[in-house]
């Protein structure tokens, strides 16, 4: 990296060097956009304090200029920093709005995820205000089974079998449920994710370990004790003690004009809610991932993509 704070580049009478800094960090990280950097690498660059570099960077990354991965603690351009706009926006530059509408009109924070190289990554996410615990962008999960039902609720009974193989051993009772939980959310249109005390030690083991470019032995292993410690979902007699029952996330599939699940919209209540209240939640997320689903095809047929 060429750009230094005391370089030819800088004006020889800097009026404002806090400002030069913030610049000369928006400018760094531009040059490497599919290269994230940590904080010591940015103040090395830079030939700024650590001190310095982590006030700015916390500063930028309030207003999304800049996304930090919380499990590798590198640095990238946000969705927020302001581009050129042209007739190929990404897609989650014309869903951000939305996605802002639909946490005001819940009170509750929203994201939305996708899979990739055997992730689930959460790529956008919106809280009410920073009071509420919430999943972050760049959070990820192995994808299997019981993690992502929404992804393959639609797929084919090959592709849900490798689902549900991929975690490995788990318990009968497990097996014979997932494929009438599977039925279930087509059904429905949307998932429901059960809160309890395993599900949050089992995350937070999760996301300390899925660092790698591949999803790690032992988070796979992890993921399947969700399915052996706790009851996933809600089957269509259980939904009338859904009450008694505190609730993680609220999450329904975004298609693309081939009806492939590509992407899903989560609600993160993390609260016990009514049976109206969820029913109220799935319609919002639902008309979310509709409204997605038609930008997306829009995008493919202008860039004449198929």
């Amino acid at each position: 990296m060429d750009v230094k704070l005391g370089s030819s580049r800088a004006p020889s009478q800097d009026p404002s060097p806090p400002t030069r800094r913030v610049v000369a960090v928006i400018e760094l990280l531009a040059k490497a956009p599919a290269a994230p950097l940590t904080l010591a690498e940015i103040c090395r660059d830079l030939g700024i304090t650590r001190s310095t570099g982590h006030a700015i960077l916390a500063t930028l990354c309030s207003y999304n200029w800049v996304l930090r991965d919380p499990l590798s603690g590198t640095y990238t351009l946000g969705s927020g920093f302001p581009r050129p706009q042209s007739v190929d926006i990404p897609i989650m530059g014309k869903l951000r709005g939305p996605l802002r509408q639909l946490c005001a009109t819940l009170g509750m924070p929203v994201c939305v995820s996708e899979v990739n190289a055997g992730h689930i990554t959460v790529i956008a996410s919106v809280a009410p205000d920073a009071g509420h615990a919430y999943v972050q962008a760049g959070q990820r999960l192995p994808f299997v089974a019981p993690f992502g039902r929404e992804f393959v609720a639609w797929a084919s009974a090959a592709a849900q079998q490798m689902w549900l193989d991929a975690a490995g051993p788990v318990n009968d009772i497990y097996r014979a449920r997932m494929p009438e939980v599977l039925n279930e959310i087509q059904h429905r249109g949307y998932g429901i994710e059960r809160l309890s005390d395993s599900l949050l030690k089992v995350y937070a083991a999760l996301l300390a370990l899925e660092a790698g470019n591949v999803p790690d032995p032992v988070a796979v292993r992890l993921a399947a004790a969700v399915a052996d410690l706790t009851i996933v979902d809600f089957l269509p007699g259980e939904l009338a003690q859904i009450e008694r029952s505190a609730l993680a996330t609220i999450s329904a599939p975004i298609f693309d004009h081939h009806g492939e699940v590509v992407m899903t919209v989560s609600a993160q209540p993390y609260k016990q809610l009514t049976l109206e209240q969820v029913r109220s939640i799935g319609d919002h997320i639902r008309e979310f991932a509709r409204h997605a689903g038609s930008l997306l095809a829009g995008d493919m047929r202008a860039t004449g993509r198929p």
